[in-house]
Formats: structure tokens, C-alpha cells, sequence
């Protein structure tokens, strides 16, 4: 059985035209989405009845032990500041290639990873706690402003 593993997925958003990959992130929660009830129950009714109403989209996390000779991490610490929408890109470790944008046509994930993507922002954090025998990490609270979008990667026959 093949499975999807996640030792060396990526995280990707692009700012300012530029596409950042996040490096060395610890864990990355897309969250669970779930849906308003419309409540459609006739008075005569034996039992309720609902229809789906809107989206909510998922909060998740996106965890790093801090580093800080490396700039992904001060990045992230900046858009959680800012509290941006951004759109981020989730690739599997299937490959090592990023994607790439242009102005014109967006995002062009390539194909030979698999691919998760959302908006949304993350929420700005203190340090988790310090502690002995441990190194100084983040755990910033990712808000999705939109459901996440899977797109598969091409399998060579």
C-alpha cells in the first residue's frame, strides 16, 4: 500500500510577487471545516430536518522550532503581525520542486507533488512555554478564510 507521507512536505505562500517557502516548519494543521444547519423542520413533523448552510472554514496551525538564522521563520512572524490573507500552498514530499508565479497567470504548482491549498492567515503569538530541555518554538493559530483545495500529482503509468 502507498501511502502519502509527510517527512519533507513543504510550505509555501507568495509575497510581493515572490514565491517564500517556509523552512523547517514543525507541524502543520489545515483544521476541519464544518457547516452552519439550516433547520427546515415542519411543524408536523416527528423529527427535525436540516438542509447544509455555509461553510466555516477550519483554524488550524502551523508550528516552528524558532530559528533565528533562518528567515522563514522572522517571515512568519511578520504575517502573523500583518494579518494578511494570503493564499499558501501545502506541497508533499513526493518532490522537492516549488512552485513558481507570474504576475499574469498566478501560481503554477508543479505536478509531480501533491498539493493542498487554502487562504487564510495566521494570528500573531508569544513564544510557547520555556521550559527545560527544550528549544524555543511557536505555535501560530492558522484562520482559513476558504476550504482547502487538493490537487493530485501526476503518477507516471
Amino acid at each position: 500500500m502507498a501511502n502519502v507521507k509527510t517527512q519533507k512536505t513543504q510550505l509555501f505562500t507568495v509575497l510581493n510577487g515572490q514565491v517564500v517557502r517556509f523552512v523547517c516548519s514543525k507541524r502543520i494543521d489545515l483544521g476541519q471545516d464544518s457547516f452552519q444547519k439550516i433547520d427546515v423542520t415542519c411543524l408536523d413533523a416527528e423529527s427535525k430536518q436540516y438542509v447544509r448552510g455555509m461553510r466555516d472554514p477550519g483554524e488550524g496551525a502551523i508550528e516552528i522550532d524558532y530559528d533565528d538564522t533562518n528567515t522563514s521563520h522572522d517571515k512568519l512572524i511578520e504575517i502573523a503581525e500583518s494579518g494578511e490573507i494570503l493564499e499558501w500552498h501545502v506541497g508533499s514530499g513526493h518532490a522537492s520542486t516549488a512552485p513558481t508565479y507570474d504576475a499574469t497567470t498566478g501560481i503554477d504548482l508543479p505536478e509531480d507533488r501533491m498539493w493542498w491549498s487554502f487562504k487564510g492567515y495566521i494570528n500573531p503569538t508569544a513564544p510557547n512555554a520555556f521550559e527545560v530541555d527544550s528549544v524555543v518554538g511557536y505555535s501560530f493559530t492558522l484562520i482559513r478564510t476558504s476550504g482547502v483545495t487538493p490537487t493530485k500529482r501526476t503518477v507516471a503509468p
